[in-house]
């Protein structure tokens, strides 16, 4: 368009800086706005909160900060409320409430009004550093102002209530949020009181909220479902569990990953080996892939039942299917091949740790090493801690307790007292 002389303005170049920005192109976008400054054009307030957004969208708060202060301090422009809301999201999502809050109150008195957004972007902060009251406070502070609370306000609050167990003001916020305020909660504000009363063991209460819902015609979704069956596990009501299953699939809504994983625990939790590999079964016919968390889970539960070998199997076979371990697969089959004394097939599976594309860790090598000591491979032993140093790591108290237990009984073993003391070391 500059080339064939084609007329370009602000407009045109705030939208070539936006798609910079979306591109993760923040640099290219800085190019941008020093062309327009080359052509004469004067920038406004929505180039310079695109600019923001896109350096915090890149992890840059910093850089951010410094631009919005010199915007600030040069009198470039006179930021609106979506600039400072974009600031102080940033700000509250990198940690740093403490100067969110500061540049709150700065907006105020720049005549620049915060509006619901700004609210609850610092109202959401404060709940996840856990300070409740202050929360309370700010959103008392909004209602004074007429700045209406939405649902998203009410949701952030009643959380972090739940999490707290303050259920006697969960009630009286919602409440105001239905009565006074005349808010309908949405399926997010129901999934979080089903989560924090399946959490409570009030499982009546959570099939109460259900029955709610679905009188107020908001429908639950597969978390919500998927919260309520793994109340009725966490509890061994594995009947229920497998009925709201039925429920979710005779409603057309299908059950994710997530869902057949909990099942999945808790029958091997219950150790029926059987049934959670018949649910792993119909995660292929539901048309979903397990994911490696799945996975971990069954070959978790082989080895809690002393079935090491077949987990070995297992791990094979999924490994031929394309589906990649990661360290807790290895951890999981490494400790229990040790626990079940096939200590020459656990360190034969290290040995291809690395080929997987994985670096062990402190915890890695600490089961190896605790395999080969309550298999007297105290050599083996030996060069695993030489080469667990050499990676930075060091012992655990687990590995220290067995040696100690093995000195005890064999103190005049060399090999154990000077393995006992480059631990120590």
């Amino acid at each position: 368009m500059c080339t064939l002389s084609i007329p370009v303005s602000i407009f045109t170049f705030s939208i070539a800086i936006n798609c910079c920005c979306h591109s993760n192109r923040v640099d290219y976008a800085f190019s941008l706005l020093a062309t327009t400054f080359k052509r004469g054009f004067v920038p406004d307030v929505v180039t310079y909160t695109t600019l923001i957004r896109g350096l915090l969208s890149q992890h840059k708060s910093q850089e951010a900060r410094l631009f919005f202060a010199n915007l600030i301090k040069f009198r470039e422009i006179q930021p609106d409320v979506i600039t400072f809301t974009t600031m102080i999201d940033g700000l509250c999502k990198t940690g740093h409430t403490d100067m969110a809050f500061w540049l709150f109150r700065y907006m105020e008195k720049s005549d620049c009004e915060p509006n619901t957004i700004t609210y609850n972007t610092i109202i959401n902060s404060l709940c996840k550093r856990g300070l409740v009251d202050d929360a309370f406070n700010l959103h008392s502070e909004m209602m004074e102002k007429c700045i209406l609370p939405d649902v998203w306000t009410y949701n952030i609050i009643i959380q972090v209530l739940c999490n707290f167990n303050r259920w006697e003001e969960v009630s009286l916020l919602l409440k105001q949020m239905i009565d006074d305020m005349k808010i309908s909660p949405d399926v997010h504000t129901f999934t979080i009181l089903v989560d924090a009363y399946s959490k409570s063991g009030k499982l009546d209460d959570a099939k109460y909220i259900i029955q709610i819902m679905n009188e107020r015609g908001v429908y639950p979704n597969i978390v919500t479902y998927s919260t309520l069956i793994h109340a009725y596990c966490s509890q061994g009501q594995m009947d229920g569990a497998l009925a709201v299953l039925n429920t979710i699939k005779s409603k057309k809504i299908m059950p994710n990953c997530y869902t057949y994983n909990i099942l999945i625990d808790a029958y091997c939790r219950e150790q029926k080996l059987d049934i959670a590999m018949d649910l792993y079964r119909k995660m292929a016919s539901d048309g979903l892939s397990p994911t490696v968390v799945t996975h971990n889970i069954l070959l978790h539960g082989l080895c809690q039942l002393g079935k090491s070998m077949e987990a070995l199997t297992f791990f094979f076979k999924i490994q031929g299917l394309g589906h990649k371990p990661d360290i807790v697969t290895y951890e999981t089959l490494l400790g229990g091949l040790c626990k079940n004394h096939y200590v020459d097939k656990a360190l034969s599976l290290f040995r291809t740790f690395e080929c997987n594309g994985l670096i062990p860790e402190s915890n890695t090598y600490n089961i190896i090493i605790r395999g080969c000591l309550r298999s007297k491979k105290y050599d083996g032993a030996c060069k695993l801690v030489d080469k667990m140093i050499d990676c930075g790591f060091s012992s655990d108290a687990a590995t220290t307790s067995v040696l100690r237990h093995l000195l005890l009984s064999k103190a005049q073993d060399p090999t154990l007292v000077a393995l006992y003391q480059k631990c120590l070391h």
